[in-house]
């Protein structure tokens, strides 16, 4: 398991620091992002590879997001969806990690196996 918070991994991408996903799975959360910061960076993921050859993915929690006056659309987990749909790794949403009261660790660099239950509409999140 490799990740953490979006806008910092993303800002890591090219550089000595950046992670490796592949065969791993990444979770990913963010806190005060605009819904449309949030689509770039997911946009910048994928155009990267970083989201190619996942073993699974966990988007947690994005708390505090912010829509424009002129709004996005899509809520930020409908943003994400769109931008993923096309893998077919196990994807779970709403994760209880963030910078919430709910927030389970998780240990990065050990293996783990994603198990997806119950699916529910993004619009229930």
């Amino acid at each position: 398991m490799v990740g953490g918070n979006l806008a910092l991994l993303v800002n890591l991408i090219g550089t000595p620091s950046d992670i490796n996903t592949k065969n791993k799975i990444l979770f990913i959360e963010d806190i005060s992002e605009y819904i449309y910061s949030v689509d770039r960076m997911f946009y910048q993921l994928k155009r990267s590879g970083k989201l190619d050859q996942l073993a699974g993915l966990i988007i947690g929690g994005f708390s505090e997001i912010k829509d424009t006056t002129r709004p996005f659309g899509k809520t930020v987990y409908e943003a994400i969806h769109d931008i993923i749909n096309e893998y077919d790794y196990p994807v779970c949403f709403g994760f209880p990690v963030s910078h919430e009261k709910e927030n389970q660790s998780l240990k990065v660099g050990v293996r783990h196996q994603l198990k997806i239950g119950q699916t529910v509409a993004l619009s229930e999140l």
